[in-house]
């Protein structure tokens, strides 16, 4: 069900659609982060139902702003009509408003800093299959939907335009350290993994907050490196915790990649690419921001020195 409501967001041309599907996604996420059908599992389903609906919320209601404004759902007719409102300069205050509840509203699902506080327990305390399928599709799913109003409904100029890219792009770099400090202070290797996510979340934002193709390009790349990185490091984590009589903490762990090889080679693999070694697709990430960074003037400064302060932290946890 998850698989085909992604799908759905990838070809879907009607805006209500796709809000339909997102909300779907939403429902089969819960069923995948409940399904072992323990109290803290359970827990963390119901937090991270409250905090998804309140962003579907925000998100339906940008839509029907959206729809009194043009009269359309559909994302090219819808496109035209904002085109209009920009050039005439009619509705422009509320077409800011109406960007601002879509973007809220998808930062939030996505867990965008400092909206991420489902995602700990959410990731940590499902099975590792649900926690490598949660990393590295369903959020990504709400970010790609994102690029694409962007770019087939709002218009990438406009969006530009309207400054909001420069909270996403502030949000991204809170997210970028918050995320590497909170992984820091963990003793639980899965709630480690899932913190981590919260900061390569923030480098995709980043990446789109600085308002250039460059950095939108980079943002896709680290949303493949990321999907293919996190969901490898979940898989191998279990293997390291299975040959430590099931203990996820560190002291426990000692020697675990000894008992089991193939988990400490994956294990490896995948911290060296988070990391950002060169040879890993994490290394390209990095790279990709930075040389988008090197492009604009007014962020460069404050972006590649929240890469570099990240890197040292990402390499520390």
């Amino acid at each position: 069900l998850l698989l085909s409501t992604l799908l759905a967001l990838v070809y879907t041309n009607d805006l209500f659609t796709a809000y339909v599907f997102v909300e779907i996604t939403t429902i089969a996420a819960c069923g995948l982060i409940m399904i072992m059908e323990r109290g803290r599992a359970i827990e963390a389903a119901t937090r991270y139902m409250i905090m998804s609906l309140l962003g579907s919320g925000l998100f339906l209601i940008g839509l029907c702003m959206l729809y009194d404004m043009t009269g359309h759902l559909l994302m090219s007719y819808i496109q035209e009509s904002v085109r209009e409102i920009a050039a005439n300069g009619t509705y422009m205050i509320p077409l800011l408003v109406t960007i601002a509840l879509i973007v809220v509203g998808l930062a939030i699902k996505s867990a965008l800093f400092p909206f991420h506080a489902w995602l700990p327990d959410a990731y940590g305390y499902s099975t590792v299959s649900s926690a490598a399928m949660l990393s590295s599709l369903v959020s990504k799913g709400y970010i790609f939907l994102l690029i694409k109003i962007i770019y087939r409904v709002i218009g990438f100029d406009i969006f530009v335009n309207s400054r909001i890219i420069n909270v996403l792009f502030v949000f991204g770099l809170a997210g970028m350290i918050m995320g590497s400090t909170s992984a820091i202070r963990e003793n639980d290797v899965r709630r480690m993994i899932a913190f981590s996510s919260v900061a390569q979340i923030g480098y995709i934002y980043m990446g789109i907050g600085m308002g250039t193709q460059a950095g939108m390009s980079a943002s896709i790349f680290h949303i493949f490196s990321h999907a293919a990185t996190k969901s490898l490091l979940f898989i191998a984590a279990i293997g390291l915790t299975d040959v430590s009589d099931g203990s996820r903490k560190f002291l426990s762990l000692t020697g675990a990649a000894y008992r089991n090889k193939w988990a400490g080679v994956a294990f490896t693999v995948g911290s060296l690419s988070m990391v950002g070694v060169p040879l890993f697709s994490g290394f390209i990430s990095k790279l990709l921001f930075a040389q988008a960074a090197v492009q604009n003037e007014m962020k460069m400064l404050p972006a590649l020195i929240v890469l570099g302060i990240s890197t040292i932290l990402n390499a520390i946890y």
